[in-house]
């Protein structure tokens, strides 16, 4: 990429992977993966975008096939590491990783962010090997000249909440938007109902500036603001492959959140780019998205937002 080029309105922090795929239907799938590649493709169907990251040095990214919908001015490729997911989902839809490389992610710090990045509207934080990654960087950015007004959101992962909940429940502190799943949620308010964890969310960010969306599967998702929450219906698709639907949720949420769009508009547009990511196997559809499908989507979940609580 020319260093030349205007800052990207949305910058994610993330990295490209190569993932292996079982589902009770195929075995041993091989595509490109990882959340920022996700992330920065969601957001790419909605503004400018730049990633950060590291890349996978495998065939498969060769030639970086994310661009140019995706400025990679701050992709770094490890030489010999190929940054892979091993990822299998039962009848049920449950998941098990059985190889998860974002340890290498402990090679990143906030100093790979390019100048250029620094004037950028937003900044998107995928869920890293170590959720003290994401605090280095929001506390990092906030710091850095010119994005001291930046929008931050940042995800999360199952994982990582067991791992260190509290460093998580940190990084949901110090972001503007924070995005996690329904299971997430509960793993992080240490709840076993979905209803007790948006109470606890509420709570969380009552009285802030800050929000939640909470992503539930084909139920849409939840809009956690002020005192209120408000569920947001999707556009419901069968699920091929769910891996990154989560992640280009939130990467089109962050993006259109730069752009100006209200919290449930936003979240509206961005179900309806997970729903194209779950009917095939990788980012596909992503990587070559169709516009007027996705317009059509958008404006089938035009319709009223099911208050759910205050």
């Amino acid at each position: 990429m020319d260093a030349d080029l205007v800052a990207p309105r949305l910058v994610v922090v993330g990295g490209v992977s190569v993932d292996r795929i079982s589902t009770p239907q195929r075995c041993g799938v091989q595509v490109l993966g990882g959340g920022g590649l996700y992330a920065a493709l969601g957001a790419a169907t909605r503004t400018t975008v730049g990633l950060v990251g590291l890349c996978s040095d495998h065939p498969l990214t060769a030639g970086r096939p994310w661009r140019p919908a995706v400025d990679d001015a701050g992709l770094v490729t490890l030489p010999g590491r190929h940054l892979t997911f091993d990822i299998s989902y039962d009848q049920h839809g449950q998941v098990t990783y059985r190889t998860d490389d974002a340890g290498d992610e402990c090679h990143l710090h906030p100093g790979q962010v390019p100048t250029r990045y620094l004037t950028a509207a937003g900044f998107h934080l995928c869920a890293l090997g170590d959720p003290v990654a994401q605090l280095r960087y929001a506390t990092a950015l906030r710091a850095m000249a010119g994005t001291g007004r930046a929008r931050i959101s940042a995800g999360t992962f199952l994982a990582r909440i067991f791992a260190d909940r509290q460093s998580v429940r940190r990084v949901l502190a110090a972001c503007d938007v924070f995005v996690c799943s329904a299971p997430e949620a509960m793993a992080l308010a240490g709840v076993g109902r979905l209803v007790d964890a948006l109470a606890w969310l509420t709570r969380s960010v009552g009285g802030s500036k800050r929000s939640v969306v909470v992503t539930d599967a084909d139920q849409g998702c939840y809009v956690v603001a002020g005192e209120a929450i408000q569920r947001v219906p999707t556009f419901p698709r069968p699920a091929v492959d769910p891996t990154g639907a989560g992640e280009a949720f939130a990467g089109a949420l962050a993006a259109c959140l730069v752009e100006g769009d209200e919290l449930v508009t936003a979240a509206r547009y961005a179900c309806a780019v997970a729903s194209l990511v779950v009917e095939d196997f990788g980012p596909a559809a992503l990587l070559h998205p169709d516009r007027q499908v996705l317009e059509t989507r958008v404006a089938a979940m035009r319709r009223a937002v099911v208050e759910v609580g205050s």
